[in-house]
């Protein structure tokens, strides 16, 4: 597979083995807020409304984002 890729074993096994970033941390930290928030409407909140509840709480994200992460 790293012949394929065209990447190095040992760039490979150092990728696999890096602590996640805290762009990634940020990420899931959303991602599990907005299931939360997906969770208490029932399944009725589509993307924007997930967005605008969490403009109302503080935690701003883009619109795109919201709805890559739903």
């Amino acid at each position: 597979m790293c012949v394929w890729l065209e990447v190095s074993r040992s760039g490979f096994y150092e990728w696999r083995c890096r602590p996640p970033s805290a762009t990634e941390l940020a990420r899931r930290e959303l991602k599990i807020i907005i299931e939360y928030l997906f969770e208490e409407s029932d399944g009725t909140y589509g993307h924007r409304r997930i967005h605008a509840e969490l403009e109302r709480l503080g935690r701003p994200a883009g619109l795109q984002h919201v709805r890559r992460l739903t």
